[in-house]
């Protein structure tokens, strides 16, 4: 990482390359954790198998970010994260930054706890079976999910009307940060 960059060499990422990592990141995580996910319901409904593929989910963004300055999307796009310095950031501040889209994921855990604790779910076959009868049951989820839609679409409005031309979304404001173009050679 270049960390001698001036604002005047800065080149920071557009709305679509933005869209594009968050896209592959999504990608990315519903391969892994997706699958697993529709397996266990499907055949094991273990909360045991859950709560590490949950935990994954959480932290990857975080983790990606403070560790290597970009997430797998955004290294893909040739995008990082940095402070006001240009700096790769921390992990304070990625968390920070990461917090409208791992609070809502972390609020899903428990319920899954209870999910997979809860004898007239275990009964069910398939995941779609089960994964209705879990919505009727605990009505939180319809609940989280709205919070996390919202705040995406904040999130993506604050990126939209983002006047100063250096693409800022909420999470950036919230903790400072700028999601520039790497350009490593």
């Amino acid at each position: 990482m270049n960390e001698n960059l001036t604002t005047e060499q800065v080149e920071y990422a557009t709305f679509w390359n933005r869209v594009g990592a968050y896209l592959l990141d999504a990608i990315f995580l519903i391969l892994i954790i997706g699958i697993i996910n529709f397996i266990n319901i499907s055949n094991y409904k273990s909360f045991i198998l859950y709560l590490p593929f949950a935990l994954i989910g959480i932290c990857y963004k975080p983790f990606m970010e403070s560790y290597y300055g970009a997430t797998i999307g955004k290294m893909i796009l040739k995008l990082k994260v940095t402070n006001e310095n240009f700096e790769k950031i921390d992990m304070t501040t990625s968390i920070l930054r990461s917090l409208i889209l791992v609070f809502p994921a972390a609020m899903y855990v428990p319920i899954y706890y209870m999910a997979f604790s809860n004898p007239s779910l275990m009964d069910l076959n398939g995941f779609m079976e089960f994964s209705k009868a879990m919505t009727a049951e605990y009505s939180m989820l319809g609940i989280i999910g709205n919070l996390s839609l919202i705040l995406i679409i904040a999130d993506i409005i604050f990126l939209l009307i983002d006047q100063t031309k250096k693409q800022r979304s909420l999470h950036d404001r919230i903790a400072d940060t700028y999601v520039i173009n790497d350009k490593k050679k």
